[in-house]
């Protein structure tokens, strides 16, 4: 887990801090490893007290000053004083994941947006518009992280089926769907993020994201999967033969 912002969640005890520590790493889980996880250490060094007792004080003085690539200091003020109205309505946030899913996690995540972000066109990036095209590759690690139980996914979410999941389409990922067959789609996208969990489904229909995290760390980042099949790919790829 070093090295990957699950590590994060995992710092935490109570629920209610894991799940907002997962939500802000995944949120910032785009561009070099290295960058955003130096970035995600200085953040979380500001809750000493526990995520979810910042987010309930609403004092964001510490933000001063900081930000990530696109995300400047009043992007960062601004996701943080919708997180805290989120744990006011509700009391966590899964909670108020729960009271706006009704089966589809991808049509969820846009009615929290029309909830709390309805006629304001700043974060999109975390709370995206409706698109048929959109993979919300950062909601779906988060909801695996929160609703698979093993030793890297602490699965405290018992409201929402593994099976409905769908991988987190990043770029890893997407080259060894290629690579194997899994979607022949030509760029990244929420159908090749759904063809490519139905594949795995064929392996484990109850849980195909288990396979998640092995295929990035160990096929797509390990192995240097470049989506196309080679000489290379005996040497390296444990999954070659698939």
């Amino acid at each position: 887990m070093d090295g990957d912002p699950v590590s994060f969640v995992h710092r935490w005890h109570l629920d209610a801090d894991r799940e907002i520590a997962g939500f802000i790493a995944a949120q910032f889980a785009y561009g070099r490893i290295e960058v955003f996880m130096g970035f995600l250490e200085k953040l979380f060094a500001l809750m000493d007290e526990g995520p979810e007792r910042f987010v309930r004080r609403g004092a964001w003085e510490g933000l001063k000053g900081l930000y990530y690539r696109f995300q400047k200091e009043d992007d960062l003020v601004h996701l943080f004083e919708v997180l805290h109205r989120i744990v006011g309505d509700h009391g966590s946030l899964g909670a108020m994941f729960r009271s706006f899913y009704e089966g589809d996690t991808r049509r969820a995540v846009w009615r929290i947006r029309d909830a709390y972000l309805a006629g304001d066109d700043r974060l999109t990036f975390f709370f995206p518009r409706p698109s048929s095209t959109g993979a919300q590759k950062r909601w779906s690690m988060f909801l695996r992280w929160m609703v698979r139980k093993d030793e890297i996914d602490i699965g405290i979410w018992d409201f929402i089926d593994p099976a409905d999941l769908t991988i987190p389409l990043d770029t890893h990922i997407y080259k060894v769907g290629r690579c194997l067959g899994w979607t022949g789609r030509k760029t990244p996208s929420y159908r090749a993020a759904r063809e490519i969990t139905e594949a795995l489904k064929r392996y484990c229909p109850s849980d195909p994201l288990k396979y998640d995290f092995f295929l990035c760390h160990g096929v797509g980042i390990g192995a240097g999967c470049t989506g196309k099949r080679s000489d290379r790919c005996r040497e390296k790829c444990a999954v070659h033969e698939i």
